[in-house]
């Protein structure tokens, strides 16, 4: 018995090319791409407006208040007060009795002392005629006794005529001097009064002028506040069209439109190819000697 092994040899080599190409088409609901081709719409109207006229200008009351401010004393005094400070302090001066008392003293003593010197005068020439027939009478008119009784009388209505009439002076000057008195305390309180009023009016004015100043200040602060919201509210305003649409926009992004959008894909695929196999071929093979060979 012998072996025998043999063979060929071989080889395979196989080539391929494949081309395909596919399109996807997005399959969204009438009722989301009308949402979005609207919102697109608000989004590009948007894109040719002016930027300058989503600015609101400023009030009118907002450009009256500046010019109010502008009027408005800063420091320093306001012109309107200089008057009351350059002018000159109320002056009281006490009254005086004397300025007063002629008019008291004169009427008096003309009235009273004068008639009363002109009654005592009337009344001695009586006494003197009344002592001139008496003395007639009893003989002794042209002796010394006569004229020592005569001196000693007009002594009597000398002394009579001083004692009244001082007295009466004497009380005409207390009675003008009480008079006078009283109306010099009175021009004197007049004159504090004065003074006194005539700074309350002075004082009361500067304070009409600072209320004046102090009203202006609210008006200007009331206008700038109520000008500023009327701006505010025109800003808003001419803002609400981006702001709605920027709403819009947010509002479309949180819808769940993807849940209900499906996609249709169509494509073609093609290939090509070359096969070539070479290869080794092994036999192996057994054989008998004959029997007998």
């Amino acid at each position: 018995m012998s072996l025998k092994i043999g063979g060929s040899k071989s080889k395979t080599k196989t080539t391929s090319n494949t081309n395909s190409s596919s399109t996807t088409t997005p399959i969204v609901p009438q009722w989301g791409a009308s949402l979005a081709q609207d919102v697109a719409g608000r989004v590009g109207g948007l894109v040719g407006l002016d930027p300058n006229s989503g600015v609101a200008p400023a009030h009118g009351l907002q450009t009256q208040a500046a010019a109010g401010a502008g009027s408005l004393n800063s420091q320093g005094s306001p012109s309107w007060l200089s008057p009351h400070l350059d002018a000159a302090t109320p002056f009281a001066s006490g009254g005086k009795a004397y300025d007063f008392m002629g008019k008291y003293l004169d009427p008096y003593l003309k009235d009273v002392v004068d008639a009363s010197a002109a009654d005592f005068d009337a009344n001695a020439g009586q006494v003197r005629a009344q002592q001139a027939l008496d003395l007639a009478g009893s003989g002794a008119f042209g002796g010394s006794g006569a004229a020592l009784t005569q001196s000693m009388t007009e002594g009597e209505l000398a002394r009579g005529r001083a004692s009244t009439l001082s007295g009466l002076r004497s009380k005409a000057f207390e009675t003008a001097l009480g008079a006078a008195a009283g109306d010099a305390d009175r021009a004197t309180q007049a004159r504090i009064a004065n003074a006194q009023t005539a700074l309350q009016d002075r004082a009361q004015k500067v304070g009409f002028g600072f209320q004046a100043d102090e009203n202006q200040r609210a008006n200007v602060a009331a206008q700038a506040g109520l000008g500023a919201s009327l701006r505010d509210i025109d800003q808003q305003q001419r803002q609400a069209p981006i702001s709605s649409t920027q709403q819009l926009v947010a509002m479309l992004s949180g819808l769940p439109i993807g849940l209900f959008t499906g996609e249709q894909k169509t494509g073609s695929e093609s290939s090509q190819g070359t096969s070539k196999t070479t290869g080794t071929t092994v036999n192996a093979g057994v054989s008998h000697p004959t029997l007998g060979a």
